[in-house]
């Protein structure tokens, strides 16, 4: 018994150390994203986070993705500084390793697409080890819409529509309350461009290079509605 107790402990130590790796960390743990669903225009959301190197030299790291909770109809997808993977590949493949410098991150973003289908949750965990040690690792659990009841009701309130997407030199976006402030982020995180919320309104993105942001939309409280990927492209003759 005394022995069984003691393996269980040093179980237990140990899974705590790898949750607190001193090599690197995620940024945000867990990551939460929450979104209104409309049936009519399914959508992508991301949840965005970043991993960062904190040794003195470069990491090389992978990651294997566990649907903890994935309603039908849903799709999870991860992205990270090599690639962005179908929802059908669950671990990273090692000649797309991720190299990662000293003092700098490693994207590790998970998206959900709804497919249109309300009143769903989805929790996700994606595990980030070492490709030659695996036993250095840390677990990034993403959740879903899993917040309080009041807040879920009050995010049904507010509907949501951006468009075009993929844009060229602006978009649009159309709601209806509730809706302060609009960021737009580059794939690394950093905000590119800011705007105040008004409905109708087509927003300039022309000075952006193509390629791919996150559109955030922050409500009156100051929280997160949701984070839409936005693909900027320009038409080349």
């Amino acid at each position: 018994m005394n022995k069984l107790f003691t393996l269980l402990l040093l179980t237990c130590l140990m899974s705590v150390s790898y949750a607190q790796n001193k090599n690197f960390e995620a940024q945000d743990n867990p990551c939460k994203e929450n979104f209104v669903v409309d049936p009519n225009n399914p959508t992508d959301h991301v949840c965005h986070n970043l991993i960062k190197n904190n040794t003195a030299g470069t990491l090389k790291l992978l990651w294997k993705r566990f649907d903890v909770l994935v309603p039908a109809g849903w799709e999870p997808t991860v992205c990270d500084n090599v690639n962005c993977y179908a929802t059908f590949v669950t671990s990273c493949p090692e000649e797309y390793v991720n190299e990662i410098l000293k003092g700098k991150t490693m994207l590790a973003d998970m998206h959900i697409y709804d497919g249109g289908i309300p009143g769903k949750e989805a929790e996700v965990t994606l595990r980030i080890f070492e490709k030659e040690d695996t036993t250095s690792y840390i677990n990034v659990n993403y959740l879903f819409n899993k917040e309080s009841v009041g807040t879920k009701n009050q995010q049904r309130n507010i509907s949501l529509r951006m468009y075009p997407n993929p844009a060229q030199n602006s978009f649009q976006v159309d709601f209806n309350t509730g809706i302060s402030k609009i960021e737009i982020l580059n794939v690394v995180g950093n905000k590119a461009l800011s705007y105040k919320a008004e409905t109708s309104k087509s927003y300039d993105i022309s000075m952006l290079e193509d390629g791919i942001y996150f559109v955030k939309f922050i409500t009156t409280e100051d929280k997160t509605l949701r984070t839409v990927k936005l693909i900027k492209r320009s038409i080349r003759s």
